[in-house]
């Protein structure tokens, strides 16, 4: 037992140590959110009016998630299902990439939804349980949240500055690189240990 204590202890400093750059590449898409619409429109000939009504059919298949994603986490565990998220996240990227047509958009907007929901339930969570229980563990919870908040937002302007320079270039760069960084945060979230004694009944 006390060998099993000082190997979950030792998973929780590493998913400590892990979060910050995790965070950094993957609290949103980058490279993204800056040309995807110009992407949609330009490169792929959609129309504006269909890029909206596709932003408003994720919002909804957002709030559809919602449910069935936390009893999702709860049998599968927290790192599973953030592995899971950032798969989606990968998939949806790269069929945007590829999509003929605008339907195919709004399916890949369902499942984008799922993935987001799934990421946003898990990461905070992840670092909250790594944290050792004490009466400072909000105040170190949000210190690590905070500084890795703010190396996302530096890498994002990075990023929506090489988003606009390299979308004049050719319009698929931006989207190859964005499905590289999810690439990427699906490598790190393999990285993340559980941090629970008993495996039979909850994996986090």
């Amino acid at each position: 037992m006390e060998k099993t204590k000082a190997k979950i202890v030792k998973h929780k400093k590493k998913n400590v140590r892990i979060f910050p750059i995790y965070k950094m590449i993957s609290w949103d898409l980058l490279f993204y959110f800056p040309i995807i619409f110009l992407f949609l429109t330009q490169v792929k000939g959609l129309t504006s009016a269909q890029v909206l009504f596709a932003d408003a059919f994720y919002t909804l298949s957002n709030t559809f998630w919602q449910i069935p994603i936390t009893r999702l986490v709860e049998k599968i565990g927290k790192k599973n299902s953030l592995i899971v998220g950032n798969i989606l996240y990968s998939l949806s990227i790269l069929a945007m990439i590829f999509m003929q047509s605008y339907y195919e958009l709004l399916i890949i907007q369902f499942i984008y939804a799922l993935g987001y929901s799934i990421k946003g339930i898990c990461e905070s969570n992840i670092l909250y349980d790594s944290l050792p229980s004490s009466k400072k563990r909000g105040k170190v919870f949000s210190t690590i949240d905070g500084k890795s908040a703010s190396y996302f937002y530096i890498f994002d302007a990075v990023s929506s500055i090489i988003a606009g320079v390299t979308f004049v270039i050719n319009g698929y760069i931006p989207m190859i690189l964005c499905f590289i960084s999810c690439v990427v945060c699906t490598i790190i979230s393999f990285k993340f240990k559980h941090t629970i004694i008993n495996y039979s009944i909850v994996c986090q």
